[in-house]
């Protein structure tokens, strides 16, 4: 009768040692998922915050494709008020001096839509590179999380030797 109280004291102790080291595995395993959650959050702010200063560059151009339509208009006007005015030149000439200030007018709104889409293309390369952190650090983790599982097997192998359903 001892015998057996011994065994069954011995079972208790080594299944309460499974259980502990399952649930330190665990607390291991929640720690390292509220670390991976934080780092998401984090690059999930920053990704934020760079789509909204994307944002900006996109109103900008649309500014300045307003401001071209707006151009291309006056120099509809421009073009059809030679047209009428032919015969007299110094309407001709107003109107001409009219369209190299749209003129430049455009070729400044085509510069700052080119540097809009120069801080565009850094932002989106930065978030690239942020993406593909993200995705190391899944990497990582997968291998990690497969470890785990492996000593957990492992460490409950000596239960198997038992004859429990």
């Amino acid at each position: 009768m001892q015998l057996r109280d011994d065994f069954a004291i011995r079972i208790g102790r080594r299944t309460t040692q499974v259980i502990r080291f399952t649930l330190l595995g665990m607390f291991m395993l929640t720690l390292a998922m509220f670390a991976l959650i934080w780092t998401l959050t984090a690059n999930m702010n920053e990704i934020t915050q760079r789509m909204n200063n994307m944002a900006i560059y996109m109103e900008n151009m649309n500014n300045n494709f307003i401001n071209v339509a707006q151009h291309t208009q006056s120099m509809q006007l421009s073009v059809e008020n030679m047209s009428e005015y032919i015969s007299v030149m110094p309407i001709m000439n107003n109107a001409v001096v009219g369209m190299k200030t749209d003129m430049l007018s455009m070729a400044q709104n085509i510069n700052k839509m080119s540097t809009n889409m120069g801080l565009m293309e850094n932002s989106m390369k930065m978030m690239s590179a942020d993406m593909t952190n993200m995705s190391y650090q899944f990497t990582g983790l997968n291998g990690y999380v497969g470890s785990m599982g492996y000593n957990v097997n492992r460490m409950a192998a000596p239960m198997k030797f038992f004859p429990f359903p």
